[in-house]
């Protein structure tokens, strides 16, 4: 038996209904996400904004490292002292404690299977162990300018972003971007010291960078991790060094004892 007219009539119009009403809550639903989305942004590049205004204000994980940078250098000064037979310094507790302290706030668990760092350039010469020798520093320049690079990438992606809703208020705009052109220019600067200066002189260098986006939440969180690992290495290798400083200067004062 087949359905009459008004039977059709009444099927036709709860159709168009469900079919306003699924319109409706996908317009409504898409409202919702560029409203977050919006908010999401705004949120970020007034993070990023403040972190401008104050660049003598480096970002948690940047200012460890650039401390940890600082560490690396006295210790290698002092075994340079020593291969020069020159009254190095005596050990630094502070500095030590430092990097105890840096290797304890980035410590990540590490996989079952991690092999043991080679250390084997500070054991083939007879004299004092050089950091800066270590082969493991051009690999974190290495890994630390592809983060830095990163962090300049995702803070003009905000930035194009912000422009979709008209933010941020039109001088922060030009602030910003102009803050991101002198970090792309400073990251391949701090690269290049590496070969003329030495890998300290390049990673203190990099670590010196004001690169405006926040370590915390959107957006910079995935580079934050890869720095945190790049501070615990470098905060670990500082502490070796320590040890083999300390057990190359043991060494020594037992052959003048002789």
């Amino acid at each position: 038996m087949g359905l009459n007219t008004e039977e059709l009539k009444w099927i036709a119009m709860a159709t168009a209904v469900a079919a306003v009403l699924l319109v409706g809550g996908a317009r409504f639903a898409a409202a919702i996400r560029l409203r977050r989305h919006r908010d999401l942004i705004g949120d970020a590049l007034e993070r990023m904004c403040a972190l401008l205004s104050e660049p003598a204000t480096r970002p948690r994980l940047q200012g460890l490292a650039h401390d940890v940078v600082e560490v690396l250098a006295r210790q290698d000064t002092a075994a340079s002292a020593l291969r020069a037979k020159d009254s190095p310094a005596a050990e630094s507790r502070e500095g030590l404690a430092l990097l105890v302290a840096a290797d304890a706030l980035t410590t990540t668990i590490e996989p079952i299977h991690a092999g043991r760092p080679d250390d084997s350039v500070w054991e083939e010469a007879a004299v004092a162990p050089s950091v800066g020798e270590h082969p493991q520093l051009k690999e974190i320049i290495e890994q630390m300018g592809r983060s830095s690079t990163r962090q300049v990438a995702i803070g003009r992606m905000v930035l194009s972003e912000g422009d979709r809703f008209g933010l941020p208020e039109a001088g922060a705009k030009e602030l910003l971007a102009a803050a991101f052109d002198r970090a792309r220019l400073a990251v391949r600067d701090a690269e290049r010291l590496a070969e003329d200066k030495g890998p300290l002189v390049a990673l203190a260098a990099l670590t010196a960078i004001t690169i405006p986006v926040p370590e915390s939440g959107f957006p910079g969180q995935a580079v934050a991790d890869e720095l945190r690992t790049q501070v615990n290495t470098l905060a670990r290798l500082g502490i070796r060094h320590h040890t083999a400083l300390s057990q190359y200067r043991a060494a020594e004062s037992r052959k003048e004892r002789r």
